[in-house]
């Protein structure tokens, strides 16, 4: 319930809710009052909103705060662990229109758990996540990794439960140390959760969409500046992780303070 409640209150917060939202406010001002002036300067506003939400270099810094946290690194570079955890996201499942699962920008999860477990870095791959799990699996054993090795955890639909349902399985391997794939942008939010829940994670970020972007785009680039659809979308997940973030840290040090700990 709680979950729910946070992803409408999300949805309403998202850049591309608040300017409709402005757009609309404009047009009634206009209706209702005859406010000409003040309705042409909530219209500017909304379009000044978007434009920011929608273009590249907007990604490039709030995307970027985030990556930055966890800057990309060689496989080679990371400990070893009991486990490899790669959240979902990214991987379509089969459906009964077609054989094989379809790949989206996050399927880099799926890649970089399989760089780490070839490299000999932790003797399982555990997945996390609803929806995706034979999607996932399909990939993994693509890749070159023994469907022995991969252990599916198909009921979470969210981070908080990604934490929540791994804690379990990780008791069943007697696993305690872990490595974390996920995209680094959602890194800063499941390592807390992780961590709230007594699980020591070592972050293996991927998926670095805004540093990639900063490396190929300039502001010299018309299409540095100029707003896309897609953009927009990034920018929507982005501001929805910084939302997530602070709706987690509040649940997870006040509401399920106790719990969340693994006491």
């Amino acid at each position: 319930m709680v979950f729910g409640f946070m992803k409408f209150v999300t949805w309403l917060l998202s850049p591309l809710a608040v300017g409709i939202a402005a757009v609309l406010a404009s047009g009634l001002m206009m209706l209702w009052r005859g406010k000409m002036r003040a309705a042409l300067m909530v219209c500017l506003c909304a379009v000044m909103w978007l434009w920011v939400w929608s273009s590249p270099w907007f990604f490039i810094i709030i995307g970027g705060s985030l990556e930055r946290q966890y800057p990309p690194a060689q496989v080679s570079a990371l400990p070893q662990a009991d486990a490899i955890i790669v959240l979902g996201g990214g991987i379509g499942e089969p459906t009964s229109k077609t054989v094989y699962g379809e790949l989206y920008s996050g399927a880099d999860r799926g890649w970089h758990a399989a760089r780490c477990f070839h490299a000999g870095k932790a003797p399982w791959i555990l997945f996390s996540g609803a929806g995706e799990a034979l999607g996932m699996k399909q990939f993994l054993v693509d890749l070159g990794v023994p469907p022995s090795k991969i252990i599916l955890e198909s009921e979470s639909k969210n981070t908080y439960q990604n934490g929540l349902f791994v804690r379990e399985r990780l008791k069943t391997l007697k696993a305690k140390r872990v490595i974390l794939v996920t995209s680094a942008w959602h890194l800063r939010r499941s390592v807390m959760t992780f961590k709230k829940m007594g699980v020591e994670v070592i972050p293996a970020g991927t998926d670095y969409e805004a540093l990639t972007a900063a490396a190929t785009q300039t502001p010299s680039m018309m299409l540095y500046y100029l707003p896309n659809p897609d953009t927009l979308n990034k920018n929507s997940m982005m501001a929805k992780e910084f939302l997530g973030y602070w709706a987690y840290w509040l649940h997870l040090h006040f509401a399920n303070g106790r719990s969340g700990s693994g006491r």
